[in-house]
């Protein structure tokens, strides 16, 4: 199953106004405790983060597409719509026992994001019933639902300490762990990370830098990002932060300074990278690469190391 330009526009862009590639597919990562969750078209997948070796596929209910994967208080999250973005779930996968439960469904609600952080976790739900909105939901770590937010513009979500960051059609908005929502400043939609103790908001030429103990705001002027607008396409770590510019089929992972906004390395890698995450001297990508001998995409997860740049491929799925 796949969500080209022509299913997005029928339901989830009218959910979320973000940018997608035809034939483009949502991918996302997690990597934690020497493993590494992949979810996409092809499923769940667990993966040894130093040999690549397959260790579970937890098969979800009711969720047909996963779409974003978040790891936290010894699970791993998992966010997925079904039927064309009018139905979803959100599951919880024991880390140890690899048990899934689903937490939330609700006819006509998707969803679409999940984010870890300010001790719980953070889910971006969106509705097809009119008038369509989307909410913001935390969840405790042991899966109960404790408040949720309409927000109806609601496109990207993060998380940390400070608690969810959302980037909407025109704005960030902030919720602190004390349940208050905060306008942060007048903003395009972009693609949320945090990190480096800020919140880092793309716009298409620059990056929006919001110092999370100040609130002081300071934009680096990068130059042309083309980022996919899909889940993870910009990171924060090991003192960068790492953009996936995306071109066709051909993606260059770029590697930015922190303070002038100056681009300071690039790799090329093959195929359509759908998803990033920075950890200490490791980065991760994952990716679609679709063989002229065939229509079936191929998938694979890289494992880069942030200090030489090398390569390798950890894993990949058909």
């Amino acid at each position: 199953m796949k969500f080209a330009v022509g299913l997005l526009a029928t339901a989830a862009l009218l959910l979320v106004a973000s940018p997608a590639r035809a034939g483009g597919d949502f991918l996302d990562l997690a990597a934690g405790n020497g493993r590494v969750w992949f979810v996409g078209e092809p499923g769940v997948r667990e993966f040894d983060a130093r040999t690549g070796r397959l260790l579970a596929s937890p098969q979800l209910v009711g969720a047909a597409y996963p779409l974003s994967v978040a790891m936290a208080g010894g699970a791993v999250w998992v966010a997925s719509v079904e039927n064309g973005y009018l139905d979803g779930t959100l599951t919880r996968i024991d880390e140890r026992t690899r048990k899934t439960r689903v937490l939330w469904r609700k006819a006509n609600h998707s969803v679409q994001y999940v984010a870890a952080g300010a001790g719980g976790v953070w889910v971006l739900i969106g509705s097809t019933t009119a008038p369509v909105r989307t909410r913001i939901a935390r969840f405790s770590l042991a899966g109960q639902l404790s408040r949720s937010w309409s927000i109806p513009d609601a496109g990207r979500i993060a998380a940390d300490a400070t608690g969810c960051w959302i980037s909407t059609d025109h704005r960030l908005l902030h919720i602190d762990p004390g349940g208050r929502i905060h306008h942060v400043l007048r903003a395009r939609l972009g693609d949320l990370t945090t990190g480096a103790g800020a919140v880092w908001l793309p716009q298409g030429r620059s990056i929006v830098r919001i110092d999370e103990r100040t609130g002081r705001t300071r934009t680096l002027h990068t130059g042309q990002l083309r980022l996919s607008g899909f889940q993870h396409d910009l990171a924060a770590g090991d003192g960068a932060l790492w953009a996936l510019s995306n071109s066709g089929a051909h993606t260059t992972l770029v590697r930015i300074d922190q303070r002038s906004g100056r681009r300071t390395g690039h790799i090329d890698i093959p195929g359509s990278a759908d998803a990033l995450i920075v950890k200490p001297q490791v980065i991760w990508v994952a990716t679609v690469i679709v063989p002229l001998s065939r229509t079936a995409p191929g998938y694979t997860v890289i494992r880069i190391d942030s200090r030489t740049l090398r390569t390798a491929v950890l894993a990949h799925l058909d």
